[in-house]
């Protein structure tokens, strides 16, 4: 009986560093896409990063290249983080909670505003295991896309436990930004 309980247990950490590693390698692709694609152009990218607590930032600065289009990088866990680095309205929390189309688009900008980039990536969702103050429901996610012309802005729901959620909001985000890219180029 130990013995099956300590194979299962080998089985279930094997399986989840394969699923880590297919997440990891699927998250660096889209990223040294994204990478080539503002170099080609030119262009420079920042990311304000709450639910994916840097794996933004992470996935982009693991490929070769990434300091010629990568400025910098916020992550702005708390409201406050929010309000004093990005400028995000308070008001805006208050009224719509932190994981809101409102308080992703306010992200989006103010990191546009802050670095001075062409391109700015935010996330903000809740990813559990509860649901958080304003309660959101876990796996709800909110990312937004900004260049100087206009903000996108996703919303999704992802299951899973909290760093698959924070996997797919990375993969998300990046996607969205290619899809921006390539309908500006």
């Amino acid at each position: 009986m130990i013995g099956e309980i300590i194979f299962v247990g080998a089985v279930t950490r094997r399986l989840t560093k394969r699923i880590n590693m297919e997440d990891y390698t699927k998250q660096y692709k889209l990223a040294k896409k994204c990478v080539k694609k503002l170099k080609k152009a030119g262009l420079r990218l920042a990311t304000a990063e709450s639910i994916t607590g840097g794996m933004i930032a992470d996935s982009i600065v693991s490929v070769s290249g990434a300091s010629e289009v990568y400025e910098e990088g916020y992550i702005t866990y708390s409201d406050f983080s929010k309000m004093k680095n990005l400028f995000v309205d308070p008001s805006i929390i208050e009224q719509e909670g932190v994981v809101s189309k409102a308080v992703a688009s306010a992200m989006a900008k103010g990191t546009l505003y802050e670095a001075d980039s062409d391109y700015a990536l935010a996330t903000t969702g809740c990813a559990g295991p509860k649901s958080d103050e304003y309660g959101t429901k876990v796996g709800d996610v909110f990312v937004a896309c900004a260049s100087k012309k206009e903000v996108i802005i996703r919303k999704y729901h992802f299951r899973g436990n909290r760093n698959k959620i924070r996997c797919r909001t990375t993969v998300a985000a990046l996607k969205l930004l290619l899809k921006m890219l390539k309908n500006d180029m």
